[in-house]
Formats: structure tokens, C-alpha cells, sequence
């Protein structure tokens, strides 16, 4: 018996002698009044029993059946066992059809040996910053290269751009080759024509955003192409020192990492276009809902693209790049030659020699000229070829061709002729030995 049973045994003991009243023996025990009396009557008839709970020394009535244990040991060895417990428990429930508790399952798994316990590490404390007030003001942008198909394809990496937003939690994301500017460009150009621009964007100093170089930091004249694609819509960046200044959608990557990675599995998807389907029509939407938290203050800071932006919208997202125009009026651009021509439209312009005009690729690989946002006519002149420009032939001249008909009938000849001791076999290859003469040489 502990000590509370014991002050409560020499309480009652009190109360049969009428030491004490009914109310006094309530204040002391913080009982009401009626319970008082319903214990006072159990305790005449049980006596010391009645201190004792009833289920003590007995099997709870919430107890899990242990017989159910061994088709969740097979399940796990089989199908889930790199699964982490929270979400192999959902599997059982979701698919299996079978209710219990993450904290049995675990104490379950330890025992059998199929789970590991992690040691916490110790940590130095840091200030946790808040999560903003209001929907989509600051998005948390990062990518994360994984083997997000496993073996299933084996010849194609995958990386995966993901956005979280700084006060829900709520996540997209896309599947693409490689993290460099088009895949990027792509990525915030379908997200802005869905909900329109945020305010800032999180994001860490790779190159594809930021010059990194110390002589680069502040001059605002050698800015990144997304850099100067977010200048043009007015949205501001933050670039992080570390990782966990960014720890949001670092920690998404991670639980993307491992929950993506087997709802893919079980779907048996092989490539990128059905990952990409998967993952906005499918998993995004139940994860969001899952894991989604309500922001503290219930505006929306989205700001929607004026007539100019949606109009110039791909032309803002293209790689820019300056040429200067020589005195044909030709740019060369990615070893190829281009010629301007002059059009109607191009009484508003005056181009000189040496003059810069900016050359911008779109997303669709075309290429156009523009001076002062205004596009310029161009045709392809000269294309590369073996590191040489293949200029177009000259149309045939016959008068020229006869001079000349004999020197290409001796080279014909004399390619004969290579050709025909090419095909001629050695003395070893028809006798199979050494050919009489080779005794006397000494090597």
C-alpha cells in the first residue's frame, strides 16, 4: 500500500468513529460530499480491499491483442521496412486495416530487434525565428538531388524544386533533370501564372542565384539571370548563411525524402512525366492537408501581374545576354552568325556600329534581338560546324567545273589505289608464317 492509501484509510477510520464530519473528510480528501458517502458504504463492507484498485496485477482492457503482433512483424520484414514508424503505422490502418497505437508499435519493434533508438545528440540552443503572419508573404525555395525512382531507372537522375511557405507549411513541387536556370525559370513561371507573385523568396547562394564572387557582393551591375528576373517583378530576395537559416523546406526535402520515395514505389513509377503527375495530383494534395498549419493571420500578400508583366512574362524569364553589333550589321551569339535586316517598323530605332543590343533565349529555345524592349528581324547566316562557320555554297558555275575536271580525276585515282592496298593481304595472312626473307633482318 502507498502513503496516499494509508492517509486515506486513517481518514476514513476517523469518520466511522465520528471523529470527524462528512464535510471535513471531503475537504481533506477533495472529494464531494457524495462520494464521501458512497465510499464510506463500500469501505464498511470491503474494507482494506477497497483501497486497492480492482484492475491491479491485471491485464488492462485496452490492451492490444498480442496475437496480431505477428502479422505486423511479417508485414514489417517484408513490405515496410524502411518505413519510419509514424507513417508505417498509417500503412497499417490505410491499407491492412489494423488500429494500434504508434507508442505499442514501437516498443513492439524494439523488442523484436526491428527498430533502432536514436541517441540525442546535444545540441547548442538557438532562437527559433517565428513563422511569418500572414499566407504566402515569404517563400523558402531549395532543391535536393536523391534516387527519388530507386533502381527503377537507373540511367536518369532526378532533382526535385520544391516551395514552402514560411506560414502554413504548404508545399509544391516538380521534378526536373538538374537545378540550373531553365528548370528554375520554368518552375516560378507556372507557379506565378497559378497564384501570382510572393513578396520574398528564401533561398541559399547557389550560383544560379547569386554571383558569389567577394568583388561581385554588392555591385547591382553583374546580377544573376533569376535575380535580375525577380528585379523585373518587383519580388525581393534573402539568401542564407546556412542551411539552418532555411531549416523549413530543408526539413521537407528530408520528409519528402522519405515518404515521396515510397509512395512511388508502391504506384511502380519509372519516369519523370509520371512522378511530375503523381506528385502534383496525388501526393501534394494529401500531404498538404496532412501536415498543413493555419497561418496567424488570415491575409493573402499574393500580388497579382500587371498588364506589362503578363505581357513581357516570357520574355522576364529568358537568359539575357549583351552583344555588340559589328559594322554588316551581325551579331554573333553561341557560334553561330546572325544578320539583322531593315524592316518598317524600325523608324523608332538607330543602331551604329559597335552598338549593344541584348540577345534573349526563351524558355522554347528561340532566339530574338531586342533594343530598348523593342525585338529586332534577324535571320541565321552561318551555322557552326566542326568548330568553323559553314557559310551557305555558291551556286554551280560549269565553266569552272571543267577547269578543273582533271585534277578531281586523279584525286579519285589516287584514292583508288589506297583503296585497293588496303584490301591486299600479307604474305602471313595467305601462308600463315613468317615470309622467307624476315631470317636475315635482325631487329
Amino acid at each position: 500500500m502507498t502513503n496516499k492509501d494509508l492517509d486515506t484509510k486513517k481518514i476514513m477510520d476517523k469518520l466511522l468513529d465520528w471523529e470527524i464530519t462528512n464535510i471535513k473528510a471531503w475537504k481533506l480528501l477533495w472529494l464531494w460530499k457524495r462520494q464521501i458517502i458512497r465510499k464510506k458504504q463500500k469501505y464498511k463492507k470491503e474494507w482494506i480491499k477497497w483501497l486497492i484498485h480492482k484492475l491491479r496485477w491485471s491485464p488492462s482492457n485496452h490492451k492490444y491483442n498480442p496475437n496480431n503482433y505477428k502479422e505486423i512483424i511479417e508485414l514489417r520484414k517484408e513490405k515496410y521496412n524502411d518505413y519510419n514508424i509514424t507513417h508505417f503505422c498509417e500503412k497499417l490502418l490505410e491499407k491492412h486495416n489494423i488500429k494500434i497505437s504508434m507508442a505499442t508499435l514501437r516498443n513492439e519493434l524494439i523488442r523484436k530487434w526491428l527498430h533502432k533508438v536514436k541517441k540525442r545528440k546535444i545540441k547548442v540552443q538557438r532562437e527559433k525565428r517565428l513563422r511569418r503572419a500572414n499566407y504566402w508573404d515569404l517563400i523558402q525555395y531549395d532543391w535536393s538531388y536523391h534516387k527519388w525512382l530507386e533502381n527503377r531507372n537507373w540511367w536518369e537522375e532526378l532533382c526535385l524544386l520544391l516551395a514552402v511557405d514560411d506560414a502554413t507549411w504548404e508545399a509544391r513541387a516538380k521534378f526536373d533533370k538538374s537545378e540550373w536556370i531553365v528548370p528554375t525559370f520554368n518552375f516560378w513561371k507556372e507557379y506565378i501564372k497559378e497564384i501570382w507573385k510572393p513578396r520574398w523568396i528564401y533561398l541559399d547562394k547557389f550560383s544560379t542565384y547569386k554571383i558569389n564572387h567577394p568583388n561581385a557582393t554588392n555591385d547591382k551591375n553583374l546580377p544573376t539571370q533569376f535575380w535580375r528576373a525577380c528585379q523585373n517583378l518587383w519580388i525581393q530576395l534573402i539568401f542564407a548563411n546556412s542551411a539552418q537559416w532555411k531549416w523549413r523546406v530543408e526539413k521537407m526535402n528530408y520528409t519528402f525524402q522519405d515518404r515521396l520515395v515510397k509512395e512511388m514505389r508502391e504506384v511502380n513509377i519509372c519516369d519523370i512525366n509520371n512522378a511530375n503527375i503523381f506528385l502534383k495530383e496525388i501526393f501534394l494534395p494529401k500531404f498538404n492537408k496532412k501536415f498543413n498549419v493555419e497561418a496567424r493571420e488570415k491575409s493573402n500578400l499574393h500580388i497579382s501581374l500587371s498588364k506589362n508583366e503578363v505581357e513581357h512574362l516570357n520574355q522576364i524569364f529568358s537568359t539575357h545576354s549583351k552583344r555588340k553589333l559589328k559594322n554588316d550589321f551581325t551579331i554573333a551569339f553561341k557560334n553561330n552568325c546572325y544578320q539583322l535586316y531593315r524592316n518598317k517598323d524600325w523608324w523608332w530605332v538607330t543602331l551604329y556600329k559597335w552598338d549593344s543590343i541584348t540577345v534573349e533565349e526563351h524558355l522554347d529555345w528561340k532566339i530574338y534581338f531586342a533594343k530598348n524592349n523593342k525585338y529586332l528581324t534577324s535571320k541565321l547566316l552561318a551555322e557552326k560546324r566542326k568548330n568553323r562557320y559553314m557559310l551557305p555554297m555558291a551556286p554551280a558555275n560549269n565553266n569552272h567545273f571543267e577547269e578543273k575536271k582533271d585534277e578531281i580525276d586523279k584525286l579519285e585515282e589516287i584514292n583508288k589505289i589506297k583503296e585497293e592496298n588496303k584490301s591486299k593481304k600479307s604474305y602471313f595472312e595467305i601462308h600463315w608464317k613468317p615470309h622467307p626473307w624476315m631470317k636475315w633482318i635482325r631487329f
